[in-house]
């Protein structure tokens, strides 16, 4: 028995190493960085699934007046939080792990680690002694120093929204607190009490919408409150208690939660060295940080995330987002069901003949497009899905494939619905407005004509949009049946034939992305800007990540023609686990494909490998060969010449489109206008005379607008210093 039991424990002393070096795996740097578990806060978005007139899809309406404010002011207090302590991490290099809503009964409970852990303290084995405070409950803020050992925070989000806050709500709030802080310690200390028995765990009362001003004014008021937060949080005094709550004067502002300057940073940090980096923890070591870290946010503890209240979603099935790869596939997935506002079903309700839908990218208008579409071909018509310059020629693709995956997802007889017919035009060339009128009455059936037209041109004052006009009044002239939908993102130069609807609530982006895009109306104002009808995004996504073209090693002006940035951007991909073939836990997301990224560029540089007629070779671009190196797969979509031909081009746009191969996608981002990709690799570049006399500021904002919108989820920039 006794050669048994000393078996069962060394086995499982080993299965704690591995446990270790799992959570070595998770985070390579662990011992030098800040860590946040998880990467993105996922809030609690409110949905209602209904059918979309008139074509039996089943799709998600967003509800502005379902999410109890308690739900939203918390899900935002928990993102607003988090985002300035991994600022203030990441600013003073602090090694130290931010774990975010960590349920006790989470930790350690995973039945398949069981025989690990069955001997290590857990809530349930709480000593009697300490079972006053209970043993449910859960960590709001939990932060683990390499140096400092470990802090318990309770936050409260009184305040929020509100121009003025009550003294007698703060107080009600404050008494509860400080009973929820001393439950945390005591739990704290159990859990670790096997391997650092006297660990140094530091309390405090988070308060992001109250006042240091108006906190001391509170305590002042109230003995007994007074005396409570004193004892809770190991304080002489009033003045030295407040100093270690973190207040709305050490945060950024909420209205701009991500702007965390300078002067915020000064403030945070002095909360900081009062509360926790005042004194170093001897016993702390390397290992023991290790193993610490391992079983708070190891294989063996639950980390849970918020669930979208929706139908779309199973809650019985548990997800964990751990690392930055898992949180960007996750976010990228929730941001991709159908998701419609009411003023969109409203639209698709009244059915208009003429509709030309404008608005920010991101805000439905392809989707809308495919769902008239849809409705369209199951009364049977045929739907012609239009392209009229190169620059659509991808999303029409999309469009048309897509109407054929969602006509077929339909049961109905096969000769009761129309046909999808896409028709490639180019019009920077005259003639072939003459070509399409001539084609397109041909497709009219009992004088009706039914098209789509995306990324449609109809400004004034270019030649491509006068003769998109010009297609129009003539299709309306001879057509009184014609039914035509069109989108753009600008809302100017509408014709007056079409009935001009605005969208301009996002639903296909997270909102770091949606914030770069909105930069780009500092320059170009043809746009309207993003609308907040109050509930939130799934999550407000990953910041960016910033790379760097400079230094020695690297080569060109651009890039585009640096071998070294294709290989940088590579190891970032494979950080994120890109093309990883598995998940890192079976309730893990599955991680992004290779064919999940766009790396964009508005370079005339960008090429592939070719031959010219002469038979002569020109190699691909060096970033191309930086990534192949890596052994990515790459499919680039450069500007077509005499060594790419047209139709390759769209053979390879056409791919794309569609998803057709599992690649990274490189491509000057005129060529994928209107798709959009989890992840976005911005490359800055020239297109050499056409940006001649073009002010850096509308560069800038043009590839923001036209680039990076193309993300759903993450962005990676490679800057290139002026």
């Amino acid at each position: 028995m006794a050669d048994r039991e000393t078996q069962e424990s060394s086995n499982a002393s080993l299965k704690l190493l591995e446990m270790v070096d799992t959570v070595k795996s998770y985070y390579p740097n662990i011992l030098t960085r800040t860590y946040v578990v998880p990467p993105v806060h996922f809030n609690r978005v409110p949905y209602e699934a209904v059918t979309v007139p008139g074509t039996n899809q089943s799709a998600l309406v967003q509800l502005c007046h379902v999410n109890p404010k308690g739900v939203i002011q918390a899900d935002f207090a928990q993102q607003h939080v988090l985002f300035n302590l991994q600022e203030l991490g990441q600013t003073r290099s602090e090694v130290m792990f931010v774990v975010s809503e960590l349920n006790f009964k989470h930790y350690l409970n995973k039945k398949v680690h069981q025989s690990t852990t069955k001997t290590l303290p857990k809530p349930a084995t709480l000593p009697d002694t300490a079972r006053d405070h209970g043993v449910q409950g859960d960590f709001d803020i939990l932060v683990i120093h390499r140096h400092h050992g470990i802090l318990v925070g309770e936050m409260k989000s009184v305040g929020w929204n509100e121009a003025s806050v009550s003294d007698k709500k703060v107080t009600k709030v404050l008494f509860k607190a400080m009973e929820q802080l001393d439950k945390c310690e005591v739990h704290a200390r159990h859990m670790v009490s096997d391997v650092a028995p006297g660990l140094t765990v530091r309390k405090a009362l988070i308060l992001p919408y109250v006042s240091g001003d108006q906190l001391r004014k509170v305590l002042e008021s109230n003995e007994e409150l007074q005396q409570a937060v004193c004892r809770t949080l190991d304080a002489p005094s009033v003045t030295e208690a407040v100093q270690l709550c973190c207040c709305s004067d050490h945060l950024s502002d909420p209205a701009a939660f991500w702007e965390v300057t300078g002067h915020v940073m000064s403030r945070l940090t002095s909360w900081w060295r009062h509360r926790m980096a005042c004194v170093v923890d001897p016993q702390l070591t390397d290992q023991l940080y290790l193993v610490i870290v391992a079983r708070f946010v190891g294989p063996a503890t639950t980390v849970s995330i918020h669930w979208s209240v929706s139908s779309c979603f199973n809650a019985k099935q548990k997800v964990e987002v751990r690392t930055e790869g898992e949180a960007v596939a996750e976010l990228s997935r929730r941001l991709e069901p159908l998701v419609l506002t009411p003023q969109q079903i409203g639209l698709m309700a009244k059915n208009p003949a003429l509709v030309c839908l404008t608005g920010p990218p991101g805000t439905g208008k392809t989707v809308m497009m495919e769902l008239q579409g849809l409705r369209w071909l199951l009364e049977g018509r045929d739907v012609h899905v239009l392209t009229t310059a190169r620059a659509s020629t991808a999303i029409s693709i999309g469009i048309a494939h897509q109407l054929n995956v969602m006509l077929n997802q339909h049961p109905h007889p096969a000769h009761t619905s129309g046909t999808v017919c896409r028709h490639q035009y180019d019009f920077t060339k005259a003639e072939d407005v003459a070509r399409a009128v001539t084609e397109l009455s041909a497709c009219a059936r009992d004088g009706q004509l039914y098209i789509l037209m995306d990324e449609a041109n109809f400004t004034v004052s270019t030649a491509e949009g006068q003769r998109n006009r010009r297609l129009l009044k003539e299709l309306a002239d001879r057509f009184p049946g014609l039914h035509l939908w069109a989108a753009r993102i600008g809302h100017r130069d509408v014709p007056s034939d079409l009935v001009r609807v605005e969208l301009t609530l996002p639903l296909r982006s997270a909102p770091v992305i949606q914030r770069l895009v909105q930069l780009a109306r500092e320059e170009l104002t043809h746009f309207s800007q993003y609308s907040n009808n109050g509930v939130p995004s799934p999550g407000d996504g990953l910041s960016v990540i910033r790379l760097s073209h400079h230094g020695d090693a690297h080569t060109g002006r651009w890039p585009v023609d640096c071998e070294l940035c294709g290989h940088n951007v590579a190891a970032e991909l494979r950080r994120l686990r890109v093309g990883a073939t598995e998940r890192m836990m079976i309730t893990s997301p599955a991680p992004l494909r290779y064919g999940d990224v766009f790396v964009l560029t508005r370079s005339v540089d960008l090429h592939d490998h070719s031959y010219n007629r002469h038979g002569w070779l020109r190699t691909a671009s060096h970033f191309v060969l930086g990534l192949r190196a890596e052994r990515l797969p790459v499919c680039v979509l450069g500007r077509p010449d005499v060594r790419h031909s047209w139709e390759r081009w769209e053979r390879d746009v056409a791919d794309v489109a569609v998803g057709k191969t599992d690649s990274v996608t490189v491509a000057y981002w005129e060529h994928v206008q209107g798709l959009e990709r989890p992840l976005v690799v911005l490359l800055p570049g020239r297109r050499g005379g056409r940006d001649e006399g073009t002010s850096e500021e509308r560069i800038v904002a043009e590839d923001r607008l036209m680039a990076v919108s193309r993300a759903r989820s993450q962005l990676i920039v490679v800057e290139v210093p002026r």
